[in-house]
């Protein structure tokens, strides 16, 4: 970009009107929050924030009413249905995070006053915290500190409605708002009992041995062997020898390059195709709750009771 050019767009940027210069700076820090994310969500969630960001862009550019309630309900509840359809779920690390960027990217569609903007604030000193919740690395790090110089930034103008101050001196009054707030920052992560599950970690956050319906390749820096009880079985009768105990969970077939999954296989018998002989064995599995929707069985269980919302080994409900 030549030097020109960059003076008008200096220039350009001066003579904007204060709520828009505000305005088209929050959804800056607000793209730069969720960027990191991007490897971690949907494609459709990718697509929809960016959507969304950019008609609020030009939204403020031209000075355009905002729209009603009911459009923001309606893409909400498409999110929610995009994002139990992805994880089957919207409970859990991946679609919690999902759904919360969905709901930074809309809230911004509700700038109406200073709270909508407290809002969006602190919806993205949230969303800050759960990158770590995915990589813990020095890059992250940095990256998430200019999230937090921006929001404070961004908190700083909100404070500031009358007159017209630069983002320069916003910028300068977080940083040292910040700084001097760091020495009460560090005595509280030193001192303050951290208590779980408020402080602490989920278990999801790191990889663990056991049952799972997905393995990404490339993505389990350390792995933590779990020995927690995953299911109890109880046998009516004489309960099997040892060697035949070899219970069928998920079976991961399918790859798209990057991710094994659970699929279908045609080579697998039908369950009318499979003849039982000798005595029938009768049990019963208690299974610790878990995220996985499959339920563990013996090899060849040839009938089961129906459970909501499981199935039997190997197929997904």
């Amino acid at each position: 970009m030549t030097t020109s050019a960059r003076m008008t767009l200096a220039a350009r940027w001066r003579h904007l009107p204060r709520e828009t210069r505000d305005t088209l700076f929050l959804l800056a820090v607000i793209a730069w929050t969720v960027l990191p994310h991007v490897d971690h969500l949907p494609v459709w969630c990718t697509v929809l924030t960016t959507a969304v960001l950019l008609w609020r862009t030009r939204l403020a550019l031209t000075n355009a009413p905002l729209p009603g309630r009911w459009v923001l309900i309606a893409v909400l509840a498409l999110a929610a249905g995009l994002t139990l359809w992805s994880f089957k779920t919207i409970f859990g690390k991946e679609p919690g995070v999902t759904l919360a960027v969905v709901l930074m990217a809309l809230k911004t569609l509700e700038l109406r006053a200073r709270r909508d903007a407290f809002v969006v604030f602190f919806l993205g000193f949230f969303l800050v915290l759960t990158h770590f919740l995915f990589s813990q690395s020095l890059p992250v790090a940095v990256a998430m500190l200019a999230s937090v110089w921006g929001l404070l930034t961004a908190l700083v103008l909100a404070h500031m409605p009358v007159g017209q101050p630069s983002l320069r001196h916003a910028s300068r009054l977080a940083l040292r708002t910040a700084l001097l707030g760091a020495p009460v920052m560090v005595l509280l992560f030193l001192l303050f009992p951290r208590m779980g599950p408020l402080w602490g970690v989920p278990q999801d956050g790191m990889a663990k041995t056991g049952l799972s319906e997905t393995m990404r390749m490339g993505s389990v820096a350390e792995i933590a062997l779990d020995d927690s009880v995953a299911m109890r079985v109880r046998f009516f009768g004489t309960p099997p020898p040892p060697e035949t105990l070899y219970f069928r969970g998920p079976v991961l077939s399918t790859f798209n390059g990057r991710t094994w999954s659970v699929g279908f296989s045609s080579s697998a018998p039908a369950r009318d195709e499979i003849r039982p002989s000798g005595p029938a064995l009768e049990y019963e599995i208690t299974a610790e709750p878990t995220r996985l929707f499959l339920l563990p069985t013996l090899e060849a269980t040839s009938a089961i009771e129906p459970i909501e919302g499981l199935s039997p080994g190997g197929e997904t409900a």
